[in-house]
């Protein structure tokens, strides 16, 4: 869902060759810099990190959309701009803080150059791939989020056959409304620093996991991951249509699809054997596939950097599919509820069954993908012990904030347990603007829109 947070910039046109930036944040200091004046893309210097860089990498794919799409706007160049941000989604919280900046960035380039109109499904299309720039390999759905946001209605971001984000109206509880708290664990989680031995390295494993299982079953994938390869997606779909000779997947059944993963779950426990389980090699991954090491490193290893000893590619694929059932169980949940709700009762009973399930995927955070830090495993136990259904770290993890599920009434006695038992444990010398500034209370929200004065 898209929060009550946000990045705004307030944007206007100058007749010169510079974009001049500024933050109401003076961590970020003003840069300004020139366009090209051959009318060419800017390229980022991925070895001089800035802040700017993230609205270069919405200039460059806005860029890239208007001489592809609208070439008449572009006399010679794009216009020059004076931008001031603004925003209270913390930064290395993993609430998509980058996300909301690109796409921000995105549209303003976009308006201020003459596109009054871009839909939802070719803003996210063109975002999704803007973060690349930087060497921060993203997958899409924190900018779908971003811009498919509706308010009172939580997201079903699918994939396949192309990337939208699919509004469900949350089930209406008595007497007490669901709310959701979500607390900053401060514990830094910087996608493009990490990204080597976290982000990306997670990126590579699930491509690599797919191949190695299409290759047990002889299936040849659709290439279509970010790397450039199969994807376990991909390798679901081929699984059932030609090794089971089931009819196509498109998404849309919701017990076809608990159905055909709750058989994937049960298949990579005979599918991966008890070393391949603890972690394979990059020599042991190789022969898996019959590549040679250096056929392995340009397949899977030269696209964006990555560091590690072993792969873990069964942990990463239970995760997956894991987590993956467990959004068609959270739909399932909401379809069957929203009629059945008729008292307090049944919405204690939604709650807990909805909080098991964010419970799960927790678990499956911390034990298998591993980006659940232990101040956010410490955060979320906080919580369920004080009114929390269900608690999870959210965004790419490792480190940054947490999302906890409960009902208004039990946010007071939620609130004052975490400020007492982790905030002030921890960081006993936060303000109280700055506790005000790491506790947000949200319900969804609207998504991206452009403001005109």
């Amino acid at each position: 869902m898209a929060l009550d947070a946000d990045v705004i910039v307030a944007v206007s046109t100058n007749n010169t060759n510079t974009i001049t930036l500024s933050n109401t944040n003076k961590q970020f200091q003003q840069e300004t810099f020139q366009l090209p004046s051959d009318g060419s893309v800017i390229e980022i210097d991925q070895s001089n990190f800035s802040w700017v860089n993230y609205f270069k990498c919405g200039l460059i794919v806005a860029h890239k959309f208007i001489l592809e799409n609208h070439p008449s706007l572009l006399k010679s160049n794009l216009k020059g701009l004076n931008l001031l941000f603004d925003g209270n989604v913390p930064t290395g919280g993993g609430l998509s803080s980058s996300a909301a900046f690109c796409v921000a960035s995105t549209l303003a380039v976009l308006k201020a150059n003459g596109v009054d109109s871009i839909s939802k499904h070719d803003l996210t299309k063109i975002t999704v791939v803007s973060e690349h720039y930087v060497g921060v390999n993203t997958g899409g759905m924190d900018q779908c989020a971003s811009i498919y946001g509706e308010q009172n209605k939580a997201l079903l971001i699918q994939f396949k056959p192309e990337l939208i984000g699919i509004p469900f109206q949350l089930p209406i509880l008595k007497p007490y409304d669901m709310v959701f708290l979500i607390t900053n664990s401060l514990v830094s989680a910087n996608k493009h620093e990490t990204a080597p031995i976290n982000y990306n390295l997670r990126a590579v494993e699930a491509a690599v996991s797919a191949e190695f299982l299409a290759k047990k079953f002889n299936l040849s994938l659709v290439q279509d991951s970010n790397l450039s390869t199969g994807s376990l997606r991909g390798f679901m779909d081929d699984y059932f249509e030609k090794i089971e000779n089931k009819p196509h997947w498109d998404g849309q059944d919701i017990y076809l699809g608990i159905e055909r993963l709750s058989k994937l779950m049960k298949l990579i426990e005979i599918e991966f054997n008890n070393d391949e389980k603890l972690g394979f090699t990059t020599e042991m991954a190789a022969n898996s596939l019959n590549l040679s090491i250096d056929q392995f490193h340009s397949k899977f290893l030269n696209k964006f950097p990555v560091e590690y000893s072993k792969l873990k590619l069964y942990q990463r694929t239970k995760h997956i599919f894991g987590d993956a059932l467990r959004v068609l169980q959270v739909l399932k949940l909401f379809k069957e509820s929203n009629d059945t709700i008729q008292n307090h009762q049944d919405s204690i009973e939604f709650c807990k069954s909805f909080g098991n399930l964010l419970n799960q995927s927790q678990l499956s955070n911390k034990n298998l993908i591993e980006n659940s830090k232990p101040k956010c495993d410490e955060l979320c136990q906080i919580a369920l012990e004080n009114g929390s259904y269900g608690s999870r770290v959210t965004g790419a993890g490792f480190g940054g904030s947490c999302v906890h599920l409960t009902t208004f009434d039990k946010l007071p006695k939620l609130i004052k347990a975490i400020e007492i038992e982790y905030y002030q444990k921890n960081f006993p010398n936060l303000s109280k603007d700055e506790l005000k500034q790491v506790i947000l209370v949200s319900k969804p929200a609207t998504g991206s829109c452009i403001v005109e004065l």
